[in-house]
């Protein structure tokens, strides 16, 4: 499974609404920056780890995880255009997170890629994409996707759509459901995310109290 995953952290948004940089918010009780916080829970599921990041300092943040760090290709594009820089440097599956999501699950992740990895009758490769959702929502955040998206994304990107979740119509895609997530995670927690101060000082709570 491993050699087959890449870790895809996408970090090129701006933190408007945090007012400093998300990815560098310090997680208790070492003070890691949340960016290597989120990478460290879900590294061992992968054999490389790629980050998305104009920030030079996101940069050096995660060099000692061994990531690569690339520029977004696509830097108006929002978080699809990381996507796409992303995709292009791999040959198979990437597990695609935001960095601001402390509470991702690897055992959701192992899932997920489990799902992925299924074949037809033939052996052929079933899906492209695996996107769970929960609350009526696609978590485009929180999923797989393989390479072999990259054409339906470009395509998208070129038309002028951002959307994160824009192409899946293009894709064979898996949708997973809330009954089949909540084995792993009783209250869906893993797919909360953090862009405000507010937020933020709720999960240093839960992490105080836990």
């Amino acid at each position: 499974m491993k050699n087959d995953v890449t870790l895809l952290i996408n970090a090129g948004g701006e933190s408007t609404r945090m007012g400093q940089s998300k990815a560098l918010l310090p997680v208790l009780p070492m003070g890691t920056p949340l960016i290597c916080y989120v990478a460290a829970r879900l590294r061992p599921l992968a054999q490389r780890c790629i980050v998305v990041a104009n920030d030079p300092a996101l940069c050096d943040a995660v060099a000692p995880l061994g990531a690569i760090c690339l520029p977004d290709a696509h830097p108006k594009a929002g978080p699809l255009g990381g996507l796409a820089t992303g995709l292009r440097q791999i040959e198979g599956w990437a597990m695609c997170v935001a960095c601001d999501m402390p509470m991702v699950d690897s055992a959701i992740f192992r899932f997920l890629v489990d799902l992925a990895l299924e074949a037809d009758v033939h052996g052929a490769p079933r899906w492209d994409a695996i996107v769970p959702q929960v609350n009526g929502r696609y978590q485009p955040l929180h999923a797989l996707y393989h390479r072999r998206c990259l054409p339906a994304i470009l395509s998208r990107l070129a038309s002028g759509q951002r959307r994160m979740d824009c192409f899946l119509p293009d894709v064979r895609l898996r949708l997973v459901t809330e009954s089949e997530l909540i084995p792993f995670d009783a209250t869906l927690v893993s797919f909360a995310n953090i862009n405000t101060p507010e937020e933020w000082e709720r999960f240093v709570e839960r992490r105080r109290d836990a």
